[in-house]
């Protein structure tokens, strides 16, 4: 069998170069694989035929029907993107500070509560010392009056 040459491979598959080369806006995949590198393939065997192929002169008409050759515009690059361990790192620094200003938060409510703890507490305390000072008072006050009461009573109960 002879050897075929590129546009001879493109005549008998149907398929154009412009088709080949020409990514799609969809998606703008690249193939992968053994379509690449049987594309690639391609690509060198045309680039070897154009170098071989003498120069034609321009009263010189084709002999046979070739396609145009259009190369892709050069895809802007993209810019690189974040990794997704920058993107957790982020975050638990977020997480971090946000637990750090809550844990300030909450030291300073129960420093806070302590305080008012202590207040109420001595209040209490205030309250109750007064409260035992009262029964102090009314105990002296009903020994005093029980002292009156037997020295009252005594002239009733001696004998005459």
């Amino acid at each position: 069998m002879p050897a075929l040459n590129r546009p001879e491979i493109r005549r008998r598959c149907g398929v154009s170069d412009p088709a080949l080369k020409t990514q799609t806006t969809a998606g703008a995949r690249q193939p992968s694989g053994p379509l690449q590198d049987w594309l690639a393939t391609l690509s060198r065997i045309d680039a070897a035929d154009q170098a071989r192929a003498p120069a034609r002169r321009p009263g010189e008409g084709q002999s046979a029907w070739e396609p145009r050759i259009v190369t892709p515009a050069e895809p802007e690059p993209e810019p690189p993107a974040p990794r997704a361990d920058d993107d957790d790192l982020a975050a638990l620094m977020a997480e971090n500070m946000m637990l750090k200003a809550r844990l300030r938060q909450e030291t300073s409510r129960y420093d806070e509560l302590q305080a008012m703890l202590a207040d109420e507490l001595r209040a209490l305390r205030s309250h109750v010392q007064q409260e035992v000072d009262k029964a102090e008072e009314l105990r002296a006050e009903r020994d005093l009056w029980m002292a009156r009461a037997e020295a009252l009573a005594q002239p009733l109960f001696q004998r005459r």
